[in-house]
């Protein structure tokens, strides 16, 4: 996936997610995993592993004689995204320079805050589109934030998807509702039968 992929080529699918409830102080390995890709304190390399891992240890090749260390905390808040990832490992290197992380809870996969403190509705919604998803409605109201530059290309691209969102939200709304308006139409024309 390409890091700003164009608006119209990205998922609907998660545009109606809602924050899960999880408690990640315990049940690691056993009902929940975090995939998280820091940058080698060193030489700036992006790997998968865990806060203090080295370099040389994680390496995938085998060959690095770095002598960096990972960071990375792993989810903080008590919440989580689902989001349908493949390849929970590459997710993780596309969301590299976010607060977000991968996590898989029961079978599920998702994503995850590394952090917290003030609202991070811009980060969430642009990890959604980072990894082929509009973003999820529920986010979408974004904060208008001091110093936040609208005008920069990955704000408005971020906006771009936002409203994509609302309007796919919109459109199946008036199909609900079109729905409804028929099945009432229908049942009224039932009983009128019937009683005749």
């Amino acid at each position: 996936m390409s890091k700003r992929a164009a608006i119209k080529t990205l998922s609907c699918g998660s545009v109606g997610v809602m924050p899960v409830d999880a408690d990640w102080s315990k049940g690691y390995g056993e009902t929940w995993e975090c995939v998280e890709a820091s940058r080698c304190s060193e030489c700036n390399a992006v790997l998968i592993g865990r806060e203090g891992d080295r370099h040389m240890d994680v390496d995938p090749t085998g060959e690095s004689a770095c002598p960096g260390t990972l960071s990375g905390d792993g989810p903080m808040m008590n919440y989580y995204y689902p989001v349908e990832i493949d390849d929970t490992e590459e997710a993780a290197r596309i969301l590299v320079d976010t607060c977000l992380c991968v996590v898989t809870v029961d079978g599920t996969t998702g994503l995850a805050l590394t952090g917290g403190g003030m609202d991070l509705r811009w980060e969430i919604c642009e990890a959604f589109m980072l990894l082929g998803h509009l973003p999820p409605l529920h986010f979408c109201d974004l904060p208008g934030m001091a110093g936040k530059n609208v005008d920069s290309k990955r704000n408005r691209w971020i906006v771009a998807g936002c409203l994509k969102s609302c309007s796919v939200a919109a459109g199946w709304a008036k199909r609900t509702a079109q729905r409804l308006r028929e099945t009432v139409k229908s049942t009224r024309k039932f009983n009128a039968r019937e009683v005749a």
